[in-house]
């Protein structure tokens, strides 16, 4: 399905039974109108073109049209037909003007190219490699833009194209070799890999091609491996299983330790199984490798909290607090410190707040009953 819908007008002129004539040995059927374009703006086109006035050209673009948008046109094959008599090199040249269309990010212009060379050889697997391409170019210049439905929707046909050029006779080396890395894009490694592996057994000789397939897919399953690593730290931590899931995670830092979520995940493992100063480090190594400061700060206090350094953990609270006043995660923290250092009045206070930003809390009426039964 076209991505690009033009808007164009076309005209269809009657050739004269007496000037019918071969075309560069092309025999003409004067009972089959020939086309041409007309300017076309907003609902108005000029006048009927003379025959008369028309070269070959004129007559051959709109037929490129007819090749890009009207595949099911009466005369469809017989334009065709016309077009590769009248320029047999029409592949070539429009294929190069298609290539440099696209790389100068004029999308429309390159699929209306592209899709008139399909018109006239549906089955060319260069022709559908460039489509899938172009749409898969145009994708991610839709999705820095933030046209996410759009990209998707390009993505799509890029895929289908992909797969269409795929399983041309004989086989095209190069469709393996993109497709392969329009997967890795998707996140696919296994069909990307799938992908390489047939593009090694048919392109032997393109040793440089090779070796960057390679050096892309040996990246992606490390990267592949790694995320799968994260994932089990996680898994294992929700599980309760913490020592498993500080092993995943140690693997994980030796290759990416500038990953502050990782760092993260490790001191909260290390604070669940109570081992304070490590966990302690590991949350200011996240700190400072740009982690998230608000939760970052309340997961130091509690450390210090547990390690007796109680300014220490309120310096680490009011920090959190001035990033987000109205955190009760935070308040209710600062409840809990204040009820530590025997501050029962204060810590009332903080437990109250906690309640009037959220009355359905289920922590802070349980501390206020345990506040209260302290001064009776």
């Amino acid at each position: 399905m076209p991505v690009h819908q033009p808007q164009y007008k076309l005209y269809y002129l009657q050739v004269p039974s007496e000037l019918a004539r071969e075309v560069k040995d092309y025999s003409l059927d004067p009972s089959i109108p020939l086309p041409v374009e007309g300017r076309w703006s907003a609902g108005r086109s000029d006048e009927v073109p003379n025959l008369a006035e028309l070269s070959w050209e004129q007559i051959v673009a709109a037929m490129l049209k007819i090749m890009a948008w009207e595949r099911n046109h009466t005369d469809f094959a017989y334009y065709r037909d016309f077009i590769l008599a009248v320029r047999p090199e029409v592949w070539q040249e429009l294929s190069a003007t298609g290539i440099v269309k696209a790389q100068a990010k004029d999308f429309a212009l390159a699929e209306e190219i592209f899709l008139a060379l399909e018109g006239l050889d549906p089955s060319h697997p260069r022709t559908l490699l460039n489509l899938a391409l172009l749409y898969d170019e145009e994708a991610e210049a839709l999705s820095q833009r933030g046209k996410s439905a759009e990209a998707e929707d390009l993505l799509t046909q890029a895929q289908k194209k992909f797969s269409q050029a795929l399983v041309t006779t004989p086989p095209l080396p190069d469709a393996y070799f993109y497709a392969g890395f329009f997967h890795l894009k998707q996140k696919n490694v296994e069909r990307a890999r799938g992908l390489f592996d047939a593009f090694f057994e048919l392109a032997k000789e393109d040793t440089t091609k090779i070796g960057v397939a390679r050096k892309a897919l040996d990246s992606a399953e490390r990267q592949q491996r790694l995320d799968n690593l994260f994932k089990e730290a996680y898994d294992f931590i929700l599980l309760g299983q913490e020592e498993q899931g500080i092993q995943r995670l140690d693997e994980f830092l030796k290759e990416h330790p500038q990953v502050w979520n990782a760092w993260f995940l490790l001191g909260w493992a290390r604070r669940r199984l109570s081992q304070w100063q490590p966990a302690l480090d590991a949350f200011q190594t996240a700190l400072d490798r740009g982690g998230d400061q608000i939760d970052t700060y309340n997961e130091m206090a509690i450390c210090t909290m547990e390690l007796g350094e109680f300014n220490q953990a309120r310096r680490l609270l009011e920090r959190a607090l001035r990033l987000d006043g109205e955190n009760t995660k935070i308040i209710s923290n600062l409840g809990v410190l204040a009820l530590r250092a025997q501050r029962l009045d204060e810590a009332l206070g903080f437990f109250e707040t906690v309640l009037e930003y959220d009355p359905d809390d289920p922590v802070a009426p349980k501390m206020i009953a345990q506040i209260k039964n302290k001064d009776t």
